[in-house]
């Protein structure tokens, strides 16, 4: 689910700055011209805790890494911190809920290296 419009502006532009200048990609820190507002934890799972989408589980994601983003790095962070020790993470980051090439099988991260 897409956060409303005007959260969704206040993730991608430039906080304070008054202007529409939308921030670059966090993570390979492109310029898109079509930004995505990526949920760090799916909406429906924190609207269970919240009652609404905030700015902090939002940031800004070119297509590709936002695709990266929840098909590979949430599982990977979710199986790092729960081998850590932290509990109580969304399980949303448990495996991914898209439908892309890439799996769990194809990558190590049930393996001990």
């Amino acid at each position: 689910m897409a956060f409303k419009k005007n959260l969704q502006k206040r993730i991608l532009c430039e906080a304070g700055t008054g202007t529409q200048k939308r921030l670059p990609c966090v993570m390979c820190g492109t310029s898109f011209p079509l930004p995505e507002a990526a949920h760090i934890v799916d909406s429906k799972e924190w609207s269970e805790k919240k009652d609404d989408d905030e700015v902090v589980n939002g940031f800004p994601l070119c297509p590709n890494c936002h695709k990266v983003f929840d098909d590979v790095l949430r599982p990977y962070l979710y199986r790092a911190l729960e081998a850590f020790g932290t509990t109580n993470l969304p399980k949303c980051w448990k495996k991914s809920n898209k439908v892309s090439g890439v799996t769990e099988s194809h990558l190590p991260i049930n393996q001990n290296a």
